[in-house]
């Protein structure tokens, strides 16, 4: 259980790694205890060496990293028996284990806090026997082994990185139950990265979107949906673009009509009833587009700085 003197479950200040294509950070990033934060982003775009340094797998060059409240490498293992970690790729293969049984045993001697009882209906929840040889798992399977490995010892964070890939659609759902399960058990925090917005739009409070190494915001999800609206309306499009919380217009080939992407969707619906522009339509914005929508804003900030 997080102490009450925890000001942030994570606290990420400045922290930044170059590494052969592509510079992560520099990163800014708070999160308090109790929340799931869904860490969104194309592939390449940094999710998992973000995650490799919060796991102290590499070291940033620049900034620190706190997990509550301690730091690397002085409070390493006190970290690491309270924070769950999954990786995008097993990391099991260099231990020379055979059976799913031996590797459980090993790694829940490194938790003072294993929950064997936990560990026991999880393996039965996801259908795996300890006596299964690991070369024959499949990716799905892995990753569940992964993930009770990563929750047995009742951790205060959970980072967990694709967590999803592989699973069919029955996994995934006991999945998603799980990862709830895991937050009823008080002030515990999720980070995890993923490209599934059915995730995102399922268990997440918080979307930190990232692009090219740079974080572009961190977003209540909720407020994502209620704010991001798309307007449909009859006329022509250039009239609509210097509008209050416009993000972008297009045209919808073919017709006379116009469609609105707005950032803040009382704004623009009020100046559209005050020019007396007729909606056809109203929808919510799907978090995709909000994530292509906030890449063209941070790209064209660079071009304007290096122009």
């Amino acid at each position: 259980m997080i102490s009450k003197e925890v000001t942030y479950a994570i606290s990420i200040e400045g922290a930044s790694k170059e590494l052969d294509k592509i510079h992560v950070g520099p990163i800014q990033l708070q999160v308090e205890p109790g929340y799931v934060i869904a860490v969104v982003g194309t592939n390449g775009s940094g999710k998992s060496t973000l995650f490799r340094m919060l796991n102290n797998l590499i070291k940033p060059d620049e900034g620190s990293i706190r997990i509550l409240d301690m730091q690397y490498p002085q409070d390493e293992v006190a970290i690491k028996q309270r924070m769950g970690y999954v990786p995008e790729l097993e990391m099991w293969s260099a231990l020379g284990f055979t059976r799913i049984r031996d590797l459980t045993d090993f790694v829940a001697r490194a938790y003072p806090n294993w929950n064997q009882e936990l560990a026991k209906r999880l393996f039965t929840r996801f259908e795996l026997d300890g006596g299964q040889k690991l070369e024959h798992l499949s990716k799905g399977m892995k990753r569940k082994l992964a993930f009770v490995h990563a929750v047995a010892f009742e951790p205060d964070i959970l980072l967990l990185d694709e967590l999803t890939s592989g699973l069919d659609p029955f996994a995934w759902k006991a999945m998603m139950n799980e990862i709830t399960a895991y937050m009823d058990g008080g002030q515990r925090t999720v980070l995890m990265a993923t490209h599934i917005l059915e995730e995102v739009k399922q268990i997440a409070d918080m979307v930190a979107f990232i692009h090219k190494g740079k974080l572009l915001g961190l977003y209540e999800k909720d407020a994502l949906v209620d704010e991001w609206k798309s307007f449909w309306l009859e006329g022509q499009e250039e009239k609509f673009k210097h509008m209050p919380g416009v993000a972008a217009v297009e045209k919808v080939a073919g017709t006379s009509t116009a469609r609105i992407l707005s950032r803040s969707a009382i704004e623009t619906d009020a100046a559209l009833r005050q020019a007396g522009a007729k909606v056809i339509q109203t929808k919510a914005v799907e978090l995709d587009e909000v994530l292509r929508m906030l890449v063209l804003e941070q790209e064209s900030k660079e071009g304007q700085g290096q122009s």
